[in-house]
């Protein structure tokens, strides 16, 4: 009998065998309730720390949480989860969109692969039946295309797919999953786990329904967050101008807190000028409407078009992270060419959070004299070329000439070049990282301390005002509880961008916690107050810290900064001279090492710690290996 709120069904998929068994969720979910909590529980217990990411023998989740394909507010997110392409440590990511309910409808919360196919295939899902089917007439499709293919095959415009484009088909490292066209998992390369299986994608079609264990307690849950939700002052905004159009606006403080690297963190301040070309007020114009995700009530992402001229493009997206990307990293202002930067990637299959690091990279090979048109295939890598910017896009996707080089990420790239160019690869743990950290400390010690290795969704927290985001009292607590509650978020299935119009009276996770805990609650019978429901989620953060020092040998060391970050202040603007106090940084390891009950001296695992917190088997597997404390 399954539990109320669950689909039920845990499917393991040997692509080698081509294999398919069912587990009943159960088996997991009464202590790790969904999604990662899951993920990060098989994957610590069942995968050989002498795996490579691209073995045949490495293991990618798909988990959906029990809040996706409910009423709950912004129920929509799956986690992915798997061995990182970068580091060799935790990889995971994260997307939203309508494939993680259609999933569960379709009869599964979980899905577990391993192996890899002879030849390229696809799974697909429908009403309870799992089967893997041929893809070689979607191997070399782009993601767009190969869900209008399936979609087309199944005469329906319902199905939901998952999957990659011809950047993970080609193993690039920064290759990301793609769901419904623009929804990107994005980060430890998760395409190329995707890809080095012949795994294309997972198309799901189900309208099986959900148990609610307390209906009536489950819908007063949902009708108080929804009330919540729309007593938030920016609610209606969002519906019209979506996330970017009312946080990114000119003059905002978001243009000025650090999180956006100019010209490959060189510096943390752009020109007012260009932030006039591409800010939330300028995109206005390529906005056509505001969609949103399943179950979500207010909605972020625009569809943007560029009806014609070189740029001529549609497509859903346009984020923060995009503004980060291919504005200010390359010091490009022209909106139509970052647009279509942006949708390009989702086309190909590619994380431009993670892709635009490299290019930025490359173009200060280029302004140094490491790289010459000789090495770049005639491009011109000079700041601000957003031409050059799509064309390396293409090579990169494709691994044709310059993008052989770049594939494999700024470490790798850096490496390979030598010359000094290792002082400005911006990468963490090997990964290559997303923002700027010199300015806002709370969010800079967030992502540099994440398991997830210099992604900025797991610790990092951030206020927009300068007295609050300058200062590193009280970061490191913070940090730790908010990574706590991101794993409730992510066991759950709950998007954390719009988590906030639960809290944003008080802006403290545990705010938006009790709401989260009411609803999971009252849909699966199981009692998740806040309180214990935090515990677990720092039992997923330990299991994910424990995968990191079990297969990456990740310690405190790993706990810093890139170098430019590390060594050199922010350039100019307000904030000038700005930068990272390493006594301070240190200081505040201590405190964050000591608030987990890890060791602050190597940040190894304390065992009394996780006697305390229920994990024999992370004591069992590193006790004897010498890495606990």
């Amino acid at each position: 009998m399954r539990r109320p709120g669950y689909a039920g069904k845990l499917l393991r998929v040997d692509l080698t065998r081509g294999r398919l068994t069912v587990e009943p969720t159960a088996k997991y979910s009464d202590k790790f309730v969904g999604g990662r909590g899951i993920n990060a529980w098989i994957l610590f217990n069942e995968l050989d720390p002498t795996v490579r990411p691209l073995d045949p023998e490495n293991m990618i989740l798909f988990g959906v949480g029990p809040l996706i394909g409910t009423l709950s507010p912004f129920g929509s997110r799956i986690s992915i989860d798997t061995k990182n392409a970068f580091t060799g440590g935790v990889g995971s990511a994260n997307c939203g969109g309508h494939f993680g309910a259609e999933m569960k409808h379709a009869g599964f919360d979980t899905l577990v692969f391993t192996g890899r196919a002879e030849e390229p295939v696809y799974l697909w899902l429908n009403e309870g039946e799992a089967e893997l089917r041929d893809a070689h007439r979607i191997w070399g499709k782009t993601t767009w295309d190969t869900e209008r293919t399936i979609r087309e095959e199944q005469r329906d415009d319902e199905v939901r797919v998952i999957g990659i484009g011809p950047a993970g088909e080609n193993l690039v490292k920064s290759a990301c999953v793609i769901s419904d066209r623009s929804k990107a998992a994005g980060g430890s390369g998760v395409g190329a786990i995707l890809g080095s299986k012949n795994l294309k994608a997972i198309a799901a079609r189900g309208t099986q329904s959900i148990a609610i264990a307390e209906p009536e307690r489950f819908i007063k849950a949902v009708d108080a967050a929804r009330a919540k939700i729309e007593q938030f002052p920016k609610a209606a905004k969002y519906r019209v101008d979506g996330y970017y159009g009312v946080e990114s606006y000119y003059g905002s403080p978001a243009w000025e807190a650090g999180f956006r690297p100019v010209r490959n963190g060189q510096d943390e301040y752009w020109d007012p000028e260009k932030i006039k070309l591409v800010s939330g007020d300028a995109m206005k114009k390529y906005r056509t409407k505001i969609l949103a995700c399943s179950s979500c009530p207010v909605g972020c992402m625009p569809w943007m078009l560029i009806p014609d001229g070189p740029y001529s493009i549609e497509g859903e997206g346009w984020w923060n992270n995009s503004s980060n990307s291919f504005c200010t990293r390359v010091d490009c202002s022209n909106p139509e060419a970052a647009i279509k930067a942006h949708l390009r990637t989702n086309q190909l299959g590619l994380d431009g959070d993670n892709v635009s690091v490299v290019i930025a990279w490359a173009f200060e090979c280029y302004e140094k004299g490491l790289l010459t048109k000789e090495d770049t295939d005639g491009l011109e890598l000079t700041w601000g070329n957003h031409d050059a910017v799509l064309a390396l896009i293409n090579k990169i996707a494709y691994r044709e000439g310059i993008g052989e080089l770049l594939a494999d990420g700024v470490k790798a790239a850096a490496e390979r070049l030598g010359k000094g160019s290792e002082d400005f690869a911006l990468h963490i743990k090997g990964q290559d990282t997303v923002d700027g950290v010199r300015i806002s400390k709370g969010w800079g010690f967030g992502v540099v301390t994440s398991p997830a290795a210099g992604r900025h969704l797991r610790g990092a927290t951030h206020s927009f005002t300068p007295e609050e985001f300058l200062s590193y009292d009280g970061v490191p607590y913070s940090v730790y509880m908010q990574e706590q509650f991101k794993a409730i978020v992510d066991m759950t299935g709950t998007c954390l961008y719009n988590n906030g119009l639960l809290s944003w009276e008080t802006k403290a996770a545990p705010d938006s916690a009790k709401y989260i805990a009411e609803l999971a609650s009252s849909l699966t019978g199981m009692e998740l107050s806040p309180e214990p429901f935090m515990r677990i989620g720092r039992q997923v953060n330990n299991l994910e810290k424990a995968f990191n020092v079990l297969h990456g040998g990740f310690g405190r060391k790993d706990d810093h900064p890139p170098k430019r970050f590390w060594e050199e202040p922010v350039k100019s603007g307000p904030y000038k001279g700005e930068h990272i106090d390493h006594e301070t940084w240190e200081r505040m390891l201590d405190e964050y090492y000591t608030f987990q009950g890890w060791d602050p001296e190597t940040g190894l695992q304390k065992e009394s710690m996780l006697v305390e917190l229920g994990l024999p088997e992370v004591i069992e597997k590193l006790g004897p290996r010498g890495l606990l404390r």
